[in-house]
């Protein structure tokens, strides 16, 4: 399981350190790199991918919002490795689309990790907490 966050620096080759708290989880070398809904770029394990990615093909193929989902989700879907030196290729489509930058935060998400521009995640975030009891108490019912 993915928890945490750890502020880091991209390389200049686009390379990003997988910090020391998040690698084991990282079964083999390869993952994935997608889209995130909320601006950042999601990575997966290959298991967590693939589960992931049969609950988009799940979809109606007939409903046109449900074919826009899908062909937005695997377009911007890469497959990286992760090299010997724990470092993942960060694909410069994703970067762009996402306003990643040198300056990062990475965040456990239970199932996978967020890569999040630095500067966007510290107002997300703050945003968030402030309605943090009140979202918890309309979305949790014991």
């Amino acid at each position: 399981m993915f928890f945490g966050q750890k502020e880091i620096v991209i390389d200049d080759k686009s390379r990003l350190v997988l910090p020391s708290i998040f690698r084991d989880e990282f079964k083999g070398l390869t993952c994935y790199a997608t889209f995130g809904l909320d601006g950042c770029i999601e990575i997966y394990s290959e298991e967590t991918y693939q589960e992931k990615a049969k609950k988009f093909f799940a979809l109606n193929e007939y409903d046109p919002k449900a074919r826009n989902v899908k062909r937005t989700f695997i377009a911007n879907t890469f497959s990286i490795q992760i090299d010997s030196h724990n470092r993942v290729l960060l694909p410069k489509t994703l970067m762009a689309k996402t306003s990643v930058n040198k300056q990062v935060t990475v965040v456990g998400n239970y199932d996978h990790l967020e890569i999040w521009d630095s500067e966007l995640f510290a107002k997300t975030l703050k945003e968030s907490e402030a309605s943090f009891s009140n979202d918890a108490m309309s979305l949790i019912r014991e």
